[in-house]
């Protein structure tokens, strides 16, 4: 019985209009997207990458001459690899900052113009504004990748499928002429889900199957076995979608008389759903943290920099660290000062920085529990590996780094008997050689595992959603009068 009906169901849909407007606009749109990628200047993005490491890499080489050099000068920076699958869910990766600082300068403290102390300056994370040029005066719209196609373009087409699924037979007569027969209405329902979901599968498979083939074909990318898993994932995730508005259609239109109201009352809801809430509510919910700007947090940093330098002004009670045979206590001092000055911009940084993520996640946070066109954005970029999630790792992988950073040059210091062991002064550790494979690497923890771990509870809401409104729609329909 549910076989003949998805049958039915599905020699309908095919031969319908819209089927054939679904083929070729989902073509249409994957085809573009994979030119779009393929003509990007993703290969150029991630050539600099690869020089930008091998140019940390020599940096941090030329350091470890001297362990107090490398102590002072740090790892110089950190990079963010381009992600092979932007083209899959790019959210706004253009415009988040693709390196972060971590590289010491030099400062000259004189005293009474009778003595001056020129030195390294302690090292920082120094959290780049900067992101990848373009022209700016192309005007940006929506990214055309696949979590735009099927998060807005699916979503509508899986409501154009099933309108008129339920409403649409009720008005043709067909609906009481059907159910006068000994069919189950679960078995109805779930062969309408099921016929709506295969006939909407089709040309979104076709669509991803041809999009992958002009990527691989033209060699842009290497998609290794990490990424094929990815795109399984997405494919999945995708497809969950897609079913939880089937499951909304097939709701509104087992409630409706007419298919002409069901179709408004969908595409209101959609309207909401799709296009309303993820790119108005974001704003208006940023509004509940305020996060201080640009010129108040310099301001902040410029006091709380005044502050060390009072309760330190006598800085030079024992000298400079620079002159021959210098006092122990100069160093001593002079490190403390050091030290508390940078660790409290070093704060004051993280600090801010922080504020900006918090404000961010919570909107993220609010849209996620109004949406689910937002909940399946935020998965597709996890799993892409793009995105603000992917930035927030960047920086929580280059704080860890720096305290293994720190704590290696500690560890070393610790060996050279001669070193009067005070961090973090060039001359208060030691001067001797260090191996530069023994130096800590960075490394983005960017796995499929870890993509999964991330990814784990927007998914389980997906599903549940899904599998909710198709049981809504079932229990609907037991209430409905087929006349």
């Amino acid at each position: 019985m549910l076989w003949h009906i998805m049958k039915r169901e599905i020699y309908d849909h095919f031969t319908s209009l819209r089927f054939a407007f679904t083929i070729g606009l989902i073509t249409l749109l994957m085809v573009l997207n994979a030119l779009i990628f393929v003509g990007s200047d993703y290969e150029q993005r991630l050539s600099e990458y690869s020089q930008n490491q091998a140019w940390v890499a020599d940096q941090v080489r030329a350091s470890c001459e001297h362990l107090n050099e490398l102590a002072t000068r740090g790892p110089v920076g950190f990079y963010k690899r381009p992600s092979a699958l932007a083209f899959c869910a790019n959210d706004q990766e253009d415009e988040l900052p693709m390196r972060i600082r971590a590289q010491g300068g030099r400062g000259t403290y004189s005293w009474g113009g009778k003595m001056s102390y020129l030195f390294k300056t302690l090292w920082t994370l120094n959290y780049v504004r900067d992101v990848y040029q373009r022209n700016s005066m192309i005007r940006t719209f929506t990214a055309l990748d696949w979590s735009f196609i099927i998060g807005v373009v699916m979503s509508f087409v899986a409501i154009l499928f099933t309108f008129d699924a339920i409403s649409g037979e009720r008005e043709r007569g067909t609906l009481r002429l059907t159910l006068s027969n000994p069919v189950p209405r679960g078995a109805l329902m779930l062969g309408k889900f099921l016929g709506s979901f295969i006939t909407i599968a089709v040309p979104l498979v076709m669509g991803m199957l041809l999009n992958l083939l002009i990527v691989n074909v033209s060699g842009v990318v290497s998609l290794g076995s990490g990424e094929w898993a990815r795109i399984g994932l997405m494919a999945a995730v995708s497809f969950i979608y897609v079913s939880l508005f089937i499951g909304l259609g097939l709701v509104v239109s087992g409630r409706m008389a007419r298919s002409s109201t069901s179709l408004l009352v969908l595409l209101l809801i959609w309207v909401v759903l799709v296009v309303l809430v993820p790119n108005t509510l974001g704003s208006v919910v940023s509004t509940l943290r305020r996060v201080p700007s640009q010129r108040e947090f310099e301001e902040q940093r410029e006091a709380a920099t005044r502050e060390v330098h009072d309760s330190m002004k006598d800085r030079f009670k024992y000298g400079s660290p620079t002159q021959p045979d210098p006092d122990v206590k100069a160093i001593k001092l002079w490190a403390d000062f050091v030290t508390k000055l940078f660790d409290t911009g070093s704060r004051l940084d993280d600090e801010h920085l922080d504020s900006q993520f918090a404000q961010v996640q919570l909107a993220r946070r609010i849209l996620r529990s109004a949406s689910p066109t937002t909940i399946y954005n935020y998965t597709m970029e996890s799993l892409a590996d793009t995105g603000f999630e992917r930035h927030r790792q960047f920086v929580k992988a280059a704080r860890r780094h720096r305290e293994r950073f720190i704590d290696f040059i500690k560890a070393t210091d610790r060996s050279d008997s001669k070193s009067f062991h005070i961090y973090y002064l060039k001359e208060g550790l030691s001067d001797k050689p260090v191996s530069s494979d023994n130096v800590p690497r960075f490394a983005e923890a960017t796995g499929v595992s870890a993509a999964i771990r991330n990814t784990f509870t927007h998914i389980g809401v997906l599903v549940v959603l899904s599998v909710l409104l198709l049981l809504i729609s079932y229990v609907s329909f037991l209430r409905c009068d087929v006349r």
